[in-house]
């Protein structure tokens, strides 16, 4: 294998910096909503690469969840580092998607603003660090025809 197929710290660092672009100057509900739809677009890569790489049926996948999909993508020995990296993607788009949004409006209505820069403000920022990086690795990845 040639060294075009490896990345350099400075390829993933660039693809980073690009990717988080579109979270600047967003006030939380926004970067929530681009995580979530970052995420459907992940999750529809995904979807993809299950067609392309091991002819599924993008029909029969319309309704599968993002963990039905990572979990198909396991069983057919899709490269477990990247798939480590999707699992735990999996449980941040959970909690963000289903109580997220709850606990901060109960905090806030408890606690008005004493925290400028609260718990769950920051578990998703860790989250759309983490998403993003798997969007980086997920192009790059099939650019370079890297699953194999």
């Amino acid at each position: 294998m040639s060294t075009e197929n490896y990345l350099t710290q400075e390829q993933i660092q660039e693809g980073m910096k690009k990717g988080l672009e579109k979270y600047e100057n967003l006030n939380f509900l926004a970067k929530f909503g681009m995580f979530m739809g970052v995420i459907q677009i992940l999750e529809f890569g995904l979807k993809k690469l299950l067609q392309e790489k091991f002819d599924y049926d993008l029909d029969e996948m319309e309704k599968w969840t993002l963990g039905k999909t990572i979990k198909e993508l396991k069983e057919k020995g899709l490269r477990s580092d990247f798939i480590i990296l999707l699992e735990n993607i999996v449980e941040h788009r959970n909690y963000i998607a289903h109580e997220m949004l709850s606990n901060m409006a109960l905090m806030n209505s408890i606690v008005q603003d004493l925290n400028p820069y609260p718990k769950d403000e920051r578990r998703l920022d860790k989250a759309i660090l983490e998403l993003e990086n798997i969007i980086f690795l997920f192009d790059w990845t099939n650019s370079n025809n890297g699953w194999d």
